[in-house]
């Protein structure tokens, strides 16, 4: 069995809108990759179109 290799999340601050530095933030490098590899190259989370609906919504 492998063991489990972190690294700082900021390295996956890219998938993100709104992109906030956390350095003491560790995550499994091996799973994000797996995530980011997975994933259009311009997906972004949330999705700005979708979140410029919900934040335009009267609830919201």
């Amino acid at each position: 069995m492998s063991e489990k290799v972190y690294v700082m999340g900021d390295l996956y601050n890219s998938l993100f809108s709104v992109q906030v530095s956390n350095p003491e933030y560790l995550v499994d490098y091996k799973l994000w990759n797996q995530i980011r590899a997975g994933l259009p190259d311009n997906y972004r989370m949330p999705d700005p179109v979708i979140q410029h609906i919900l934040n335009s919504h009267p609830n919201g």
